[in-house]
């Protein structure tokens, strides 16, 4: 019976090779960074809005299929108290899911 077990992860280890090396895709990244900073009164609003000010930077300067935040490169979301504000900057260089 562990003979088949071995086998039969082979056989499916096997097939499935073809499948991971023909589909080649990637990140492709811009070299510049883009950021946007944001004042709003609490830390998790303020986070909120400073990803999405982020991506509708990059929306209008590089277009729709580049500002998605999940998947931007060196990424920072930095934020801080000012007086009874917060203040947070996300920083990011844009990048588009390049699928070959």
């Amino acid at each position: 019976m562990k003979t088949f077990s071995l086998a039969l992860v082979a056989a499916v280890a096997a097939l499935s090779l073809p499948v991971l090396t023909n589909s080649a895709s990637a990140y492709q990244c811009k070299t510049g960074f883009t950021e946007a900073q944001v004042h709003k009164p609490t830390r998790l609003g303020a986070k909120l809005q400073a990803k999405k000010s982020w991506a509708y930077k990059v929306k209008n300067d590089e277009g729709l299929s580049w500002s998605v935040w999940k998947i931007a490169g060196v990424k920072s979301l930095d934020c801080e108290k000012a007086v009874q504000r917060w203040v947070c900057t996300a920083r990011a260089k844009p990048c588009l899911y390049v699928v070959q």
